[in-house]
């Protein structure tokens, strides 16, 4: 056990300053498994019909599915490194640049972020389970899934990442299976050919976005897990962070326009949704297909239960970790029922609205990190408005490059014919003003030849 810092160790310790010692043994490598396994998810798969709906070639699908997945996994891998270094929870992490009261009002929409994305990986998984069993009522799987994963995140970061290892396996075979199902019986590439248009570049800036966001959206939840990670190993935990998500990610998603591409007649069903495209073209292997997509979907929420009842223990210390298990649970299986068959025109606008929030937060937590007090995790430089205030003057700024049409599309989103990129914008804007207001108590110290990073 590692003796090089003293931070609380137990799963309900959020502060991360109390006198017991972490276990600090854990190899990079297990964050290869926790974040490969995470996303070979039905999430990723549903990401790749965005494009085909939209129209979009297959070289400029690919093209921006890998440009959102590379972006998206570097904020991650950073942000599991900022966990190997500070030992704390992620959404604890908010206090050095945010304060007390911005850090709960960071953790309160994270707890949303969870939430969400609970309520997304619920509503998809149970659509595999009623693609076996159709007479089943969605209910009934819900209630199972929730059940499910509600008993893994009791049991904490150290069941989680013993069932992420196993599923890394079991899906990456799966998986695996499917996509050589394709390459023996590639159906509708042929015939495939959209035309170029100005659409064209709408559906390539909407893709990006989508892809980015998905895996960007984990940023939040990385240090909960990198936490437990050697210190001598921070390059490390970085490359197997973003080579696990990247890498499963970028497939699942490929995976899905390939699969959306051979469904392309039935993209205007009523009762289309990726659970259904992915059986009708497995056909008598639809159930491989649907059993990789459930346990897609409890690899997801396990990571994302978890977080979730730890964000919920940053806004009120009097919650303990059970009762926060509890809450999302019964939170997360509501929203799932009510929202069952308004799934996916939900899902697209969900993944915007995440960027909004999370990308200026994840800039400031990289620059406070990474140059206002670098090498000095504990250190705070500097009056803490100023992540508050460097946070909402990026918002401000973004709103122009916003685009949730029909409801809203900003001046500069028009102009790109709807595509958003307001999220590239705050997490510029947000990153330049704090370094720029935090300039004269930046630290230049040495690190600890050991830390490796």
């Amino acid at each position: 056990m590692s003796t090089d810092v003293k931070v609380g160790d137990s799963e309900d310790n959020v502060s991360g300053t109390g006198k017991a010692q972490i276990n600090t043994d854990l190899k990079p490598s297990a964050m290869f498994y926790i974040w490969f396994a995470a996303n070979l998810t039905i999430g990723d798969f549903a990401i790749g019909f965005i494009p085909v709906s939209l129209g979009t070639p297959l070289n400029l699908s690919i093209l921006a599915l890998v440009l959102g997945n590379v972006t998206g996994g570097a904020l991650l891998s950073y942000m599991s490194i900022v966990g190997v270094r500070t030992r704390k929870m992620q959404m604890a992490q908010s206090f050095g640049p945010f304060g007390a009261i911005g850090s709960k009002i960071m953790a309160v929409l994270q707890w949303g972020n969870t939430l969400g994305w609970l309520t997304v990986n619920l509503v998809l998984a149970s659509f595999a389970i009623v693609v076996i069993f159709k007479n089943l009522y969605f209910v009934v799987p819900i209630l199972l899934i929730a059940a499910i994963v509600f008993a893994l995140s009791y049991f904490g970061h150290k069941a989680i990442k013993s069932f992420e290892t196993v599923m890394a396996a079991v899906l990456g075979i799966m998986f695996a299976a499917i996509t050589i199902e394709w390459i023996i019986h590639p159906s509708g590439i042929g015939s495939y050919h959209p035309p170029i248009s100005s659409s064209t570049f709408i559906g390539f800036g909407i893709t990006v976005a989508a892809s980015f966001s998905y895996i960007m959206s984990w940023g939040p939840y990385a240090s909960d897990y990198s936490r437990f990670v050697t210190r001598k190993r921070q390059k490390s935990t970085f490359s197997f962070v973003f080579l696990g998500s990247v890498l499963a990610s970028f497939w699942v998603e490929i995976l899905g326009v390939l699969i959306g591409i051979a469904s392309f007649a039935y993209l205007s069903s009523p009762d289309f949704n990726p659970a259904t495209a992915l059986a009708r073209f497995l056909g008598p292997y639809f159930v491989l297909g649907m059993v990789a997509l459930f346990l897609g979907g409890l690899a997801a929420n396990s990571i994302n239960l978890y977080s979730n009842s730890s964000t919920i223990m940053v806004i009120s210390k009097k919650v303990r970790r059970n009762i926060g298990l509890i809450i999302g649970s019964v939170a997360s299986v509501s929203l799932g029922i009510v929202g069952y068959y308004s799934f996916y025109s939900f899902y697209e606008t969900f993944l915007y609205m995440l960027d909004y929030w999370i990308t200026p937060w994840l800039a400031i937590l990289i620059m406070h990190y990474f140059v206002v007090a670098k090498w000095d995790v504990n250190s705070i430089h500097g009056k803490r408005f100023t992540g508050m205030f460097s946070y909402a003057i990026a918002i401000i700024i973004s709103i122009p490059f916003m685009s949730q049409a029909p409801y809203f599309v900003g001046p500069i989103a028009h102009i790109f014919g709807g595509v958003d990129i307001s999220y590239y914008i705050s997490f510029a804007v947000a990153a330049i003003l704090y370094v720029s207001l935090n300039r004269r108590k930046i630290t230049y110290a040495v690190p600890n030849r050991t830390e490796g990073f």
